[in-house]
């Protein structure tokens, strides 16, 4: 038999992408699906938005197709820079930035440049489910601090201090999060910036969700004394302006490491799709990015507001955190579940194909997640989220008659 990399097959199959895929089976077949999996917007991005790009499209498609430079279209870094200035106060200078194809492209280069195999790295536990997968597939040695939802699923600072120490490579942190939808409180943040400056190890910050918020404000981690020397941030447009299909998102830090990513990236995908370039930049430069978020935040607060009431109303036994920003909500499904006698990831399979209601399973975004759902809430309106909860109520009522 002709030979499979082992790097390749070190890596399992992802039971998220499977039960993604399931969802779209079951739309193809015909059924009513009541889809809870995907993190992305559930809303498209601005009609006026579209317009104008389509418009500008028509006017110059060669500039719309054309290959860009490597690090990404020069006009799109100033407006990005300028964006952080103006939410964040920070100044990055645009020859600091990359434009990705999406903030895992972000991740990976950023791994590739900061880490070799063997190295140690620190994950919080439960974390976005590929950063688990990227560890094994960079043969990286992995220390964690666990996050419960009777602590807001703060980490403890007392564990951070034991294991971000001199021997440490990089420590990933993602606020507002995903799957708890937490964001870092200013405790846990200070701590890891003091121990990533004394012991001079890379902080890779996604910070995907920053605009996704609902109650409080995104911590900026940049503004501690010395932080943006190990500091590499990692950051999508799928979310605050809704274009995940367009796969665009940028990074920056340290120039020495932007231009590794950039001499890395010319390897693996030459350039990031151009027209979400142009996209981005339209949304970035025109004022539409604000108006959009202010029509879209409040409506993703009503469904989640529906979706925790309605674990609360069907679901009492779950342990179901009301989170104040992001797109989930990740229930402690445990009472359920060991009464029925199943594990998350068998019952969110049987749960998609009996009932058409798939949500994703919670130990794949590390072993804290264990008997937990990840639930996004976003994209569906609040009766349906609260029907396909309710089916799921209604699922586990037959399986413990059962069991």
């Amino acid at each position: 038999m002709r030979k499979i990399s082992s790097r390749s097959s070190i890596v399992k199959p992802s039971p998220q992408r499977r039960l993604i895929a399931k969802a779209n089976e079951l739309v193809r077949s015909g059924r009513v699906v009541y889809d809870y999996t995907a993190g992305q917007p559930g809303l498209p991005p601005d009609e006026e938005l579209i317009k104008t790009f389509y418009e500008n499209l028509l006017k110059d498609p060669f500039n719309y197709f054309r290959y860009l430079p490597t690090k990404g279209l020069d006009k799109l870094r100033v407006a990005i820079s300028e964006d952080l200035k103006k939410y964040g106060g920070i100044t990055v200078d645009p020859e600091d930035i990359v434009v990705t194809s999406g903030g895992v492209e972000g991740m990976n280069l950023s791994l590739i440049s900061v880490t070799d195999p063997g190295d140690e790295i620190v994950l919080l536990d439960p974390t976005y489910s590929v950063y688990w997968d990227l560890a094994v597939y960079y043969q990286l040695k992995v220390k964690k601090c666990s996050q419960t939802i009777e602590t807001g699923f703060q980490p403890d600072v007392e564990c951070l201090k034991e294991v971000i120490t001199k021997n440490t490579a990089a420590v990933v942190v993602v606020s507002p999060d995903n799957p708890t939808s937490r964001v870092l409180n200013e405790e846990v943040f200070k701590t890891i910036a003091d121990l990533v400056i004394d012991n001079d190890v890379w902080l890779l910050y996604d910070e995907a969700y920053k605009h996704i918020i609902y109650e409080g404000q995104h911590v900026w981690i940049h503004r501690y004394s010395r932080t943006m020397e190990k500091l590499i941030s990692i950051n999508t447009f799928s979310k605050d302006i809704a274009i995940p299909g367009f796969r665009l998102g940028y990074t920056y830090g340290p120039r020495e490491v932007i231009n590794e990513m950039v001499k890395l990236k010319g390897i693996f995908s030459i350039t990031s799709p151009v027209p979400g370039q142009w996209f981005a930049y339209q949304a970035l430069t025109s004022g539409i990015k604000e108006k959009y978020l202010s029509k879209v935040l409040p409506i993703y607060k009503s469904r989640r507001d529906a979706a925790y009431n309605a674990f609360r109303k069907y679901l009492p036994e779950a342990k179901v955190w009301n989170p104040p920003a992001s797109m989930y909500l990740f229930p402690d499904m445990t009472p359920y579940l060991e009464r029925v006698k199943m594990n998350d990831i068998d019952f969110t399979f049987k749960l998609a194909e009996e009932k058409g209601v798939v949500m994703l399973p919670g130990s794949i975004f590390g072993e804290c997640g264990k008997n937990h759902l990840r639930v996004t809430f976003v994209t569906q309106p609040e009766e349906k989220l609260e029907k396909g909860i309710e089916m799921l109520s209604e699922f586990i009522e037959k399986l413990e008659k059962k069991a």
